[in-house]
C-alpha cells in the first residue's frame, strides 16, 4: 500500500511510541496543524521535519516511503579498500589482532574514508595499536 505522508508520520509516531501532544510539544504547532499533517490534510515544512529528526523520525522513509539504511550506505570497493590497507599494515609490522579489534580499526577507519572520500594513510599509522612499529 502506498502511505501518503501523513501515514507515515502517524507510522512513524507509533514507531518511536510517541503521542501526538509530543510532536507539538517540540515542534510548536498546534494540535489542529498536527491533526491535519497526520490526515494528509496539510503538509509540513522543513523545520518541522527537522525537530522530527532530533527525536528520531526517519525523514527519508516520511517524505519517500522508503526506509533509511540503518547505518547509511556501504561502499563495498571503500570497504575493500579499507581491509587490505589495514591487513597490508599488519602484515607490515608483522602483527595479528584480536577479531574484535580488528573490526572496530575497520569500522574506524572506514568511517573516515567515507568522511574525506579517501582512505588517509596516516590515520591507520596514528591508531596506536597495533601500528607502533610502522614508519613514515
Amino acid at each position: 500500500m502506498n502511505k501518503s505522508i501523513g501515514e507515515r508520520i502517524v507510522a512513524e509516531r507509533k514507531r518511536l511510541n510517541f503521542q501526538q501532544g509530543d510532536i507539538c510539544n517540540w515542534t510548536g504547532v498546534g494540535r489542529s496543524t498536527q491533526f491535519g499533517y497526520e490526515r494528509g490534510e496539510r503538509v509540513p515544512d522543513a523545520s518541522y521535519l527537522v525537530k522530527l529528526i532530533d527525536h528520531g523520525f526517519d525523514i527519508h522513509y516520511i517524505l519517500t516511503g522508503t526506509r533509511s539504511p540503518r547505518y547509511g550506505v556501504i561502499d563495498a570497493n571503500l570497504l575493500g579498500n579499507v581491509f587490505a590497507h589495514i591487513e597490508a599494515a599488519l602484515i607490515a609490522v608483522g602483527k595479528t589482532i584480536d577479531i574484535n579489534k580488528k573490526a572496530k580499526l575497520i569500522a574506524f577507519i572506514y568511517q573516515t574514508a567515507a568522511e574525506n572520500g579517501q582512505i588517509d594513510i596516516t590515520i591507520i599509522k596514528k591508531c596506536n595499536w597495533p601500528f607502533r612499529r610502522l614508519g613514515n
